[in-house]
This record gives C-alpha cells, structure tokens and sequence, in this order.
C-alpha cells in the first residue's frame, strides 16, 4: 500500500491548530479582568497611627477611601461621611489595572451605628499606592447600593 502526503495540507492543518489553540489561550485574557483581591488586617483603635489621626479631622465629614504610605505600610481608611444613622464596615479590597493605571476598589457596607464605627483603617499587604481608589457602598442586609 503506497500512501502519499500532501504536504500542502499538512501545513495548513498545524497552522490552523496552532491558530485554535492560540485562540482559547489569548482571546479570554483579553476579555478577563485581572483583578486581585488585597489583604488586610483592621487596625485597633488604639493601634492607629498618630498621623491618620491627626488627618482624620479633614476627612471625617466626607464619604470616602483614602489611602498613605507610613513607615512602609500602606494603609486604607474609609469614612461614612455625614451620615451618622449607620457605621462603616470594609467587606473586601480589590485591585486592578484599568487602561494602564492601578484602581482600587474598596467595597463598604454601612451597619447599623453600635455594629461597626464612622471610619476604619486598614493595614494592607501592598507595597505602593495605588493610582485611583474607588469606593463602593451598600447597606447591611440590603441589595442597595449607593
């Protein structure tokens, strides 16, 4: 039995096999979101640095992240605002790099006043700040977000 190859077609079928693959490992990382979740520690009341305390008179009143770099550590503080019915809690910290830059996202849920206090501060694991932080918010036991 003689059997001839077309060598033609074989090149053609590697390169479209070549192309599949190519297509399943590239095309979802151009549609997927990196995004990594930071971790982070609640610092005590009494364990807060005297300079975030010292800043916190200017920010208090505002509904916000903030984030500052003292002796190495990044830390993350986020405040109520003026709404003084409800406390803030962090639920998670997410990081992700949107056109280039480096936001990050800190995901608030407002509790009931005696459960939780009118900022927090947060010791992060990252090693520099990021570009852009962006906070989200939601109240406790509710789908509602502000």
């Amino acid at each position: 039995m003689d059997v001839k190859f077309n060598m033609k077609g074989m090149i053609y079928g590697i390169f479209l096999i070549i192309f599949i693959l190519a297509g399943f490992i590239i095309l979802p990382k151009m549609f997927h979101e990196d995004v990594k979740a930071v971790d982070y520690i609640v610092v005590q009341r009494d364990s807060i640095p005297d300079k975030i305390l010292n800043m916190m008179d200017d920010y208090i009143d505002q509904e916000r992240a903030l984030a500052t770099i003292i002796d190495g550590k990044v830390y993350v503080i986020v405040t109520r605002g003026q709404n003084e019915e409800y406390g803030i809690d962090v639920e998670k910290i997410n990081l992700q790099d949107k056109e280039g830059k480096q936001v990050m996202t800190v995901e608030a849920v407002y509790k009931q006043k005696e459960d939780a206090y009118p900022f927090v501060v947060l010791e992060t694991n990252m090693k520099s700040l990021p570009d852009k932080i962006e906070l989200n918010q939601k109240y406790s036991g509710e789908n509602k977000t502000k």
